[in-house]
């Protein structure tokens, strides 16, 4: 290709760019404002281009300047989304041949009780723990000839490891949850899905920090001893 068409089409092309964005904000005040209801729990504030059989595209506003992205959502990840004027606009559909095998009903509650765990439940225990793991961890190791010694690496997996095997999410019991209504049922797995997953991330980024604090303080104390 000719040089100077490469130079022009690079000097053309972030001008073409910046014109499509700004005709689509342009654009944006004219759609539907919606908000989508994710199966993991979030969600979404959207200005509404289409629905079509297997998804759905719109706008999202970008952190809090006005710039709208473009995005599509698979209704594979949709409950349903809601408007002004309309409370539920349902996408997920029962089917227990693709794998949805909860009722409409069931899985809001289980979708709800998703959200609420992402915005209140904190592992603060786990991390505790964690933190408490990985320090003894990397206090015991650090003395010479520790089986990780000369591997910080392995090290730091061990603690990880270590640190979840001790502090670990109960399980559901089965018993307690057949003694209760259905639609509790779910609203309770739901949380705990969440729950589980902020629990070893917690112990994991706690072992994780506690075996820096303590690799750190070894190796403070070691130059002191030196000087």
């Amino acid at each position: 290709m000719n040089k100077k068409i490469q130079n022009l089409l690079i000097l053309f092309f972030p001008f073409f760019f910046l014109n499509f964005q700004f005709n689509a904000q342009d654009k944006n005040s004219d759609l539907q404002d919606i908000t989508i209801h994710l199966l993991s729990g979030d969600t979404v504030n959207n200005k509404l281009l289409e629905i079509k059989e297997d998804h759905l595209a719109g706008y999202l506003k970008k952190n809090e300047r006005d710039i709208w992205k473009f995005k599509i959502y698979p209704n594979t990840d949709i409950l349903f989304y809601s408007t002004q004027t309309l409370n539920k606009n349902w996408i997920y559909v029962p089917n227990s041949s693709i794998g949805n095998i909860l009722s409409k009903e069931h899985m809001e509650q289980y979708v709800l009780c998703k959200r609420e765990a992402k915005d209140a439940y904190r592992p603060i225990k786990h991390l505790k723990l964690g933190m408490i793991s990985g320090i003894s961890i990397g206090v015991l190791d650090s003395y010479q000839g520790g089986i990780f010694n000369k591997s910080n690496s392995g090290l730091v997996i061990a603690a990880v490891v270590i640190s979840t095997l001790i502090k670990r999410t109960k399980n559901l019991k089965e018993e307690e949850l057949k003694e209760q209504a259905s639609l509790e049922n779910e609203y309770k797995k739901g949380f705990h899905s969440v729950k589980n997953t902020k629990n070893y991330i917690g112990s994991s980024s706690g072992s994780v920090l506690g075996v820096v604090i303590a690799v750190i303080a070894n190796n403070i104390l070691a130059t002191s001893s030196c000087n």
